[in-house]
């Protein structure tokens, strides 16, 4: 990726806001339109320091350009010996500062001459490791640090090794000055580090490039490897500084600290220069189901898919044209018009989808686009593989082709050349993530034209009904969370692997305790030897590193290849399918046998899943289905304990741990025509996942519940659910209950840096059924991983425990061990809350039960059934102390009121 402050030169003018506006084939559109709406964000000039006031004349004479105060500010302080974080923009040089400061310290220990040139050949004074999180990235980098050691005349060896290296290793580890690697790759060479002693004995700089995308799971991985990797420097004699580089997020620091473990100076007063930047909000029109049926996860169809409708012909929209059918014309309008564009697709299929979706709509206006040259668009995923991946990154960065359809993979810094325009396939979740991939197009004083198509669905729609936010100052945290026992577990396998355990590793590797307990119970499980006041070395199966799996917390995935009595020929497929492994919840999700998927374009049906194998397999063969399907799944929390409350208005809210228990059971194979069923409940043949994680859940008071169940009583229809099928005087409440837990689901990702399907959620009239009682077994102890089983337990446990029991629903994390976002959801739960309720509030829709803008979730195991938004809004109302509670009293009986009995009720 060029970082160079090149001088400004004045804007250049692509496609405007206005002109795409003016320009797109559809008569209804205009830039008045009551679905469309344009942000100018006006050019900022740089702020820059000459290069000589911050590095010494060896540098700074050759060095082409001023520094940006940015750039300034960490070189500065990396020279006071602190470890820094830098939380600046896409393309602000942040290559430049760590690249720099590794000159200074090979300068300073006397590895290079003033002139350039190397005072040694082994370099046992200085040495630098660099740590991207990608590949591809990695590749960039690689070219980036040797460009400006070229543009300085610095006889500096900067070299890659990875999985991918090939050559002379030894000769690398011996002899390189900095090594670009990644986190997967240094979990594994950490075992070898005797083969390291002389990079790591000689370690001044660890640099971190894009630290924010460690979040969740990976980031605790990473936390942990940079904990492990810290004890093999000391031990060999290094003592490194740290450089993070990172996008904009909301608390920098403590997302640092939790990584390194160390303390960290952040810098994230950008001085770099943007030029001018339109950005386009474009909701699309009312969908027509009779023109328009193709759902957003389906295969292609050559429907024509314009809409004539302008939103301010109906008083309410329902639902609206997908994102995944209109940003693919916004798409080829752009590319049909040369301006060289990214497209961000959420998903791998979706990126295949885009290109031919694109090429139709190209295709159905034929009186707009000259269709005797046809742009050259390409998808690009990392289900793709390496080598069709690299391909195409080369091909766009040299023009030969004018737009690809993108997952995440190119949000972040890879090398692709400049371009003109991106467009956004929904809202990706958070303000970070939109601002970095905007940030793609328009380097330094150019004009940059960017478009956010909504999806009808709560984040999206909130996005554009409150443009506002785009701007807020705040932006979402990102969750790091090192108390994920699972994860810590297999990390101190792999430490005392390394080097054995000793007393000095407490409270410094971790804390005392919890390190004590874990060396025990490896122990006992004859996996460790020996105790912390001498040394607790590792006795297990060789290379536990081998059983970190940055993506997870177990080693499990699923290896995807073709069948064996597949005809290659016959259907135009490669020997290698070059697919990318997937894990055990993505497998049970959307590879059990009979779920059909796309892949480079060609539906593939799984015939197969083979788990007695060392690595499961999943195999595939061709077919030309005119169906897609989607998978069904039930949840239930179970034995929850809680851990800290904190009252809100008289609700209780607590953050503790529980069991959940996740069945994908059955799914449905739907027409792609009209998205339609075709067949309906048929079984996966799966076991339901049991996962031991982290909760949040909240609490509503009685005097609350009993009014909301009197003023809702009479509520059926209204919630989707027929009141005459269950027979209950609850239905109007519980329905709120659920509205709000899919509500404050969907809107976390506006407070944290959080992808909602990384949550789920149960709301329930019994909350005690799900607690963890002491007169009673845990309910996971006797419910043979059965869903029915668990469902009977609960029921059960119910009319043992009798009385009254609060109502109220969970959100917990939908991973092993927890990820550490309830817990920040339970640190942030009012700013969900409000967000949440002024989404239910202010939609459009009309429908009492709500849309997928305001209550409906497509991971709903209730099929998004009963919901109810008024019931919704004055729960949060009463929690967030906006109603009083005097609101209620018409609907309070006269006396103590017992209500109907309350029927074990629960909905995810």
């Amino acid at each position: 990726m060029s970082e160079h402050n090149t001088p400004d030169t004045g804007s250049q003018i692509g496609m405007t806001g206005d002109t795409l506006l003016d320009t797109f084939p559809r008569t209804s559109l205009t830039s008045e339109s009551d679905f469309i709406e344009t942000i100018q964000i006006p050019e900022k000039p740089a702020e820059t320091v000459p290069a000589g006031d911050i590095l010494r004349p060896e540098l700074a004479e050759p060095y082409p350009f001023d520094l940006f105060s940015h750039q300034a500010a960490a070189l500065n302080a990396l020279e006071d010996n602190d470890n820094v974080t830098i939380a600046t923009s896409t393309s602000s040089g942040k290559t430049h500062i760590y690249g720099l400061q590794i000159a200074r310290n090979l300068l300073d220990a006397g590895v290079l001459n003033a002139d350039g040139t190397r005072a040694t050949e082994r370099n046992d004074a200085s040495t630098a490791l660099c740590v991207y999180p990608m590949k591809a990235l990695t590749k960039d980098q690689h070219e980036s640090l040797t460009d400006l050691y070229d543009q300085l005349g610095l006889d500096i060896r900067v070299e890659t090794y990875d999985g991918d290296t090939t050559g002379d290793r030894r000769a690398i580890r011996n002899e390189a000055d900095v090594i670009l690697t990644n986190f997967a790759a240094l979990n594994v060479y950490l075992e070898h580090h005797d083969k390291w002693s002389r990079f790591y004995s000689a370690l001044d700089l660890v640099a971190i490039d894009e630290s924010h995308t460690y979040t969740g799971i990976e980031g605790m991985h990473v936390a942990w490897i940079l904990r492990r990797m810290k004890r093999v420097a000391t031990y060999w004699g290094g003592n490194p500084q740290y450089t993070l580089t990172s996008a904009t997020i909301g608390n920098p620091h403590a997302h640092s600290l939790e990584l390194l473990n160390e303390p960290v100076t952040v810098i994230d007063d950008d001085g770099s220069p943007h030029g001018p930047r339109d950005i386009v909000l474009w909701n699309p029109p009312p969908r027509d189901k009779t023109r328009d049926a193709t759902p957003d996860d389906a295969p292609f169809t050559t429907t024509d898919q314009d809409s004539e409708t302008d939103e301010s012909d109906t008083e309410f929209v329902a639902e609206r044209v997908p994102a995944s059918v209109e940003a693919p014309k916004v798409f080829n309008h752009l590319t049909s018009s040369e301006i060289r564009t990214l497209l961000f697709c959420p998903s791998r299929k979706l990126t295949e989808l885009s290109i031919q979706r694109a090429d139709d709509h190209r295709k159905h206006n034929t009186r707009e686009y000259d269709l005797t040259s046809k742009p050259q668009r390409e998808a690009y995923n990392a289900g793709l593989g390496r080598r069709t991946r690299h391909s195409r990154e080369h091909q766009f960065k040299t023009d030969v082709l004018t737009g690809l359809a993108t997952t995440s993979a190119l949000e972040l810094g890879i090398d692709i050349g400049d371009l003109d325009a991106t467009v956004l396939m929904g809202y990706p979740g958070q303000r970070q993530s939109f601002w970095q991939r905007i940030g793609r197009a328009g380097r330094e004083a150019s004009h940059s034209l960017s478009v956010l198509v909504g999806d009808h669905r709560t984040l999206d729609q909130y996005i554009i009904n409150h443009p506002e936010y785009l701007l807020e100052n705040d932006v979402e945290d990102a969750v790091v969370d090192t108390s994920n026992n699972s994860v810590f577990a297999t990390h101190v396998l792999c430490a005392s692997d390394e080097i054995a355990l000793t007393e000095d590793d407490l409270d410094t590797f971790a804390e005392t305790d919890r390190l004590r307990a874990a060396v025990q119970m490896w122990r006992e499980a004859g996996y460790i030897d020996g105790y912390l006041d001498a040394a607790a070395h590792y006795c297990g199966p060789s290379r536990p590193q081998t059983q970190v799996n940055l993506y997870g917390n177990n080693d499990t995935d699923y290896r995807l290849e073709l069948a064996p009595d597949v005809d290659r020929d016959h259907w135009g497929l490669p020997d290698d399918l070059d697919l990318e492994p997937v894990e055990q919840n993505r497998a049970y999700r959307d590879y059990h046998e009979g779920a059909v998927r796309l892949q480079n374009g060609q539906q593939f049906e799984v015939v197969n899943v083979d788990e007695e194998r060392p690595q499961p397999v999943i195999q595939l063969k061709p077919v030309d289905h005119d169906y897609y399907t989607r998978t069904q799944n039930k949840v239930n929390v179970l034995d929850a304990d809680s851990e800290e409350t904190r009252d809100i208005n008289g609700f209780t809210l607590h953050f503790g741990r529980g069991t959940v228990l996740v069945h994908y059971h059955s799914y449905d194979q739907m027409y792609i025509s009209n998205s339609e069923p075709k067949q309906q409940m048929l079984a996966t043949e799966t076991p339901p996942i049991l996962m031991d994680t982290q909760l949040c859940w909240v609490e509503v008071p009685d005097d609350v519940e009993t009014a909301l169940v009197r003023k809702y009583q009479h509520y059926g229809l209204e919630t989707g659910v027929d009141p005459d099928e269950t027979g209950m005087a609850h239905l109007g409440y519980v329905a709120g209950l659920h509205a709000a837990e899919h509500a404050t689901i969907q809107t976390a990702p506006l407070e944290l840096r959080v992808d909602k399907n990384d949550l789920g959620g149960l709301a329930t009239l019994v909350m005690d059924t799900h607690y963890t009682h002491n007169e009673y077994d845990e309910i996971t102890d006797s419910i043979s991983e059965s869903f029915e089983a668990a469902k009977h337990a609960l029921e059960q446990r119910t009319q043992e425990l009798g009385g009254q029991t609060r109502s109220g629903w969970f959100i917990y994390d939908g991973v092993e061990g927890g990820l550490g976002f309830a817990r920040a959801i339970y640190d942030n739960f009012e700013a969900l809350c409000e967000r949440a309720r002024d989404q239910l509030e202010n939609c459009q829709c009309g429908q009492p039960n709500g849309c997928p803008a305001c209550t409906f979730d497509e991971n709903c195991g209730n099929d998004n059934k009963p919901l109810l938004r008024q019931s919704a809004v004055d729960v949060l109302d009463q929690l967030l102390g906006d109603a009083d509670r005097e609101d209620l009293s018409e609907h309070l009986p006269d006396d103590d009121y017992g209500g109907n009995r309350r029927p074990v009720v629960f909905y995810s």
